[in-house]
């Protein structure tokens, strides 16, 4: 307990909500409520990222539907989650989960098996970001991604490249900038 205002935090975590509605199968047509363990608008915890996929598919330890008073650990993709922040983590039992520690091991709970607050600050602003592919031209074969709605200008290697189009499956710039818009004529 520190100074009579409550225990002491075990550190900080990455905490989201489970989509009300999430998107599967074949073109992302089949819509369901939530995710199979978890209920729309359920509290998960993430654990800091365990490959690089850049947070495509996170960690998360959470209370699974229905009555469960314990906290259960799955790989799910961060796309059906929801309003990220960051909290503190007082509770020994949802450190284990997080860190797939087992009850009894020796080990000793701490910021150093969880997020650093700036790493957390850091991928819940990036996790809140609404993002979209965007396809450059000529470089096929990398990946980017932009900002939805995707900015009016990209500046990779150097290189300014213009907003060529958009819709709902991505963005395409173009090194050639957008032609000109023929004045208005006063008459």
């Amino acid at each position: 307990m520190t100074d009579g205002t409550g225990p002491e935090p075990l550190g900080v975590c990455v905490v989201a909500n489970v989509a009300p509605e999430t998107s599967h199968g074949e073109g992302g047509l089949e819509i369901r409520r939530g995710i199979r363990h978890f209920a729309p608008g359920a509290k998960v915890w993430i654990a800091p990222p365990a490959w690089g996929d850049g947070g495509e598919s996170v960690i998360v330890a959470g209370r699974r539907r229905g009555n469960s008073r314990r906290y259960m650990r799955i790989v799910i993709k961060s796309r059906f989650l929801v309003n990220f922040r960051v909290r503190a983590v007082y509770s020994p039992a949802l450190v284990r989960a997080l860190t797939a520690a087992e009850p009894g091991d020796e080990k000793e709970f701490g910021t150093r098996s969880l997020w650093s607050p700036e790493q957390a600050e850091n991928w819940a602003r990036s996790w809140n970001t609404p993002k979209m592919a965007a396809q450059v031209d000529g470089q096929r074969g990398r990946a980017h991604l932009v900002t939805d709605p995707p900015p009016m200008e990209l500046r990779l290697d150097g290189v300014t490249y213009h907003l060529a189009h958009f819709n709902a499956r991505g963005a395409r710039y173009s090194p050639e900038p957008p032609p000109a818009e023929p004045s208005p004529t006063s008459g």
